[in-house]
């Protein structure tokens, strides 16, 4: 009888991780979707409530952040600069590491400057806020120990295995 109860137990045990895994990955998904919708809109407040808050404190806060962005994409728009696409294609598993939830995301983005159409892949890694219930993101590369933000993360270590950003530019036909 102990025997059937601690394998029912381990059982129960396993199934909570497992839905509450799935759910974090549902969760990541959904508001690395989010971000990507407010990149397209160019809605840089929304944008930003997904952006990791060590990144947000070193610009200088978001009402700062949010400044420079418009102001770039302005200057980029004004030049010729257009996002077509923004969408995440996947989610890793979820890892805890460090006392967090965190994952990394691939998202495909197509992009078009003038003549040029410029497609990419990126990831992003995913941190869980347990109090919010939300995944804030930061540039995976930029996460490397050359990166720009990696000195906001003083202690940060992963086991993920990150794939590498991709980028390919083609010339736009003219019809």
């Amino acid at each position: 009888m102990k025997k059937i109860t601690f394998l029912l137990f381990i059982f129960c045990a396993t199934q909570v991780f497992s839905q509450n895994m799935s759910t974090l990955k549902a969760s990541a998904l959904r508001d690395a979707n989010a971000a990507c919708k407010a990149t397209l809109d160019q809605d840089f407040k929304t944008l930003l409530t997904y952006t990791h808050p060590n990144i947000l404190k070193a610009a200088g806060g978001a009402e700062v952040m949010e400044e420079f962005l418009k102001s770039t994409f302005a200057e980029m728009n004004a030049g010729g600069f257009k996002f077509e696409i923004a969408e995440t294609k996947s989610v890793s598993d979820i890892v805890k590491e460090q006392g967090e939830y965190r994952c990394y995301v691939e998202n495909y983005n197509v992009m078009r400057m003038k003549d040029k159409r410029i497609i990419s892949t990126s990831y992003m890694i995913g941190f869980y806020n347990e109090t919010t219930k939300k995944w804030t993101f930061v540039e995976a590369k930029e996460m490397k120990n050359t990166g720009s933000v990696a000195m906001y993360f003083p202690d940060f270590k992963t086991s993920m295995k990150i794939p590498e950003n991709t980028m390919e530019m083609k010339d736009i036909k003219k019809e």
